[in-house]
């Protein structure tokens, strides 16, 4: 299944809690790369290792991907809306972000699962804080990252 297939299916699922801001997407990567990554997005784009770019960035734990899903995720609040911001979608562009409610995210992170190695963060709306979401699927492993107070 290409990924906007995907996509189509979590705007039928969740109506209400995913938006897909294609025109504005550009501009908010932009702000999620300045503002919490704090380098230009040439940086960005030429890194190996993202999570070396984080400005004040925290290791906060490894996990694997199950606690993934059924621990971490499931601390965000069920209730607020997210920029969900993938690097390196299969089959799609190298960077995109969609704003989304709890379900939405969950449900399209999983989508997203088809990759051995991948990176995606879940960003505050007004961009007070990150999390960075390192996965090496064939170790089983997550590493998690934090910027500001999440």
């Amino acid at each position: 299944m290409y990924w906007h297939e995907k996509i189509d299916l979590v705007k039928k699922k969740f109506p209400d809690g995913f938006k897909d801001p294609f025109r504005a997407g550009p501009e908010i990567i932009t702000k999620i790369v300045t503002r919490l990554f704090g380098c230009t997005m040439l940086n960005f784009m030429e890194s190996d290792n993202r999570a070396e770019l984080l400005r004040h960035g925290t290791f906060v734990k490894q996990c694997s991907l199950s606690q993934l899903y059924n621990e971490e995720l499931p601390g965000l609040d069920n209730g607020g809306n997210y920029w969900l911001f993938f690097f390196k979608i299969p089959m799609g562009s190298s960077f995109q972000v969609y704003d989304c409610k709890y379900g939405a995210l969950r449900e399209l992170i999983y989508l997203s699962s088809g990759q051995d190695e991948q990176d995606f963060c879940i960003v505050d709306k007004k961009y007070a804080w990150l999390l960075y979401f390192k996965i090496d699927r064939p170790n089983n492993t997550v590493g998690i990252y934090n910027v500001g107070n999440s």
